[in-house]
């Protein structure tokens, strides 16, 4: 049997219940705003605190785990964006390399209410399901969580919350026009090319560059061979994933760059999603 589909099918039979008492995740629904008010947009986060040694998964978990959801009971008129996720790190499943989070992170989902909102308050639940795993996993379905939040005659921010919501919003991968990008297929890898934007010329050293998968494409358990070509552009070389679509139109997914390219003080995340070329003659598509 494959592998996901083994863990995959032990991990969903596990979702049939709900969290055992004792879930080693730490997770708290909360706030960017003081108060909302009538059509207006608001954010509010899952902040995920996972002991040591245990993590939960990002949007595409990779070949094993499963995402976290999220399931909404909102007030009629309120509407729900999809979760903004921060960028995600490599995470241990047993032996397998996965994508994740592990220490503290926070997801956002952008919501606006209702146009005619008239009511004094407003109660919103998130139904959450996520699965937090270290050496065992600890599985949660559809765990109701309820923020109530006054409405005014606009929304106002809440100071306190402010500062949480910057510093995760700040990981959030970002799409970067300047960079050109390329992919094509061979045989049973896909190869990624990227090239700086003008006048940004990156260190050179491949060392903690990698790119995480949003659609599965790529096998996240496999090496990724980087090197920097005597042109600057960067190339990964990706081993496909055995459940890869046949014949997809883009590779949609996020680079991550270590400190100190581009003199950044920190790690910066690239997301990515270019189209495919046209195959040469004999490759695998």
């Amino acid at each position: 049997m494959r592998l996901i589909g083994f863990l995959g099918t032990l991990l969903l039979a596990s979702l049939l219940h709900a969290a055992p008492p004792g879930n080693p995740l730490d997770i708290e629904l909360v706030s960017e705003q003081r108060s909302i008010g009538a059509g207006a947009a608001f954010c509010l986060g899952l902040h995920l605190r996972h002991p040591a040694g245990f993590h939960t998964y990002w949007k595409h978990p990779g070949i094993v785990g499963l995402a976290t959801q999220v399931e909404w009971d909102l007030p009629a008129g309120f509407v729900a964006g999809e979760i903004q996720w921060p960028a995600p790190e490599v995470v241990k499943m047993a032996s397998y390399d996965a994508q994740g989070y592990q220490g503290e992170t926070m997801l956002l989902i952008p919501l606006r209410a209702a146009p005619d909102l008239s009511a004094k308050t407003v109660t919103l639940t998130a139904k959450v399901s996520w699965m937090c795993c270290g050496t065992t996993c600890s599985p949660a379905l559809k765990i109701p969580f309820t923020l109530t939040l006054p409405v005014a005659a606009s929304a106002s921010a809440d100071p306190a919350a402010e500062p949480l919501f910057a510093h995760f919003r700040a990981q959030l991968p970002q799409a970067d026009p300047a960079w050109q990008t390329a992919v094509t297929r061979e045989q049973n890898s896909i190869i990624l090319t990227l090239q700086a934007p003008a006048g940004k010329q990156p260190v050179p050293t491949v060392e903690g560059i990698r790119f995480f998968t949003a659609d599965g494409q790529v096998d996240s358990n496999q090496e990724q061979q980087v090197a920097i070509l005597s042109d600057g552009r960067i190339r990964l070389r990706l081993a496909l994933s055995e459940f890869t679509p046949p014949h997809p139109a883009t590779l949609p997914g996020v680079v991550a760059f270590p400190v100190g390219w581009h003199n950044a003080d920190a790690p910066f995340h690239l997301e990515v999603n270019p189209k495919y070329a046209i195959p040469a003659p004999g490759s695998a598509l």
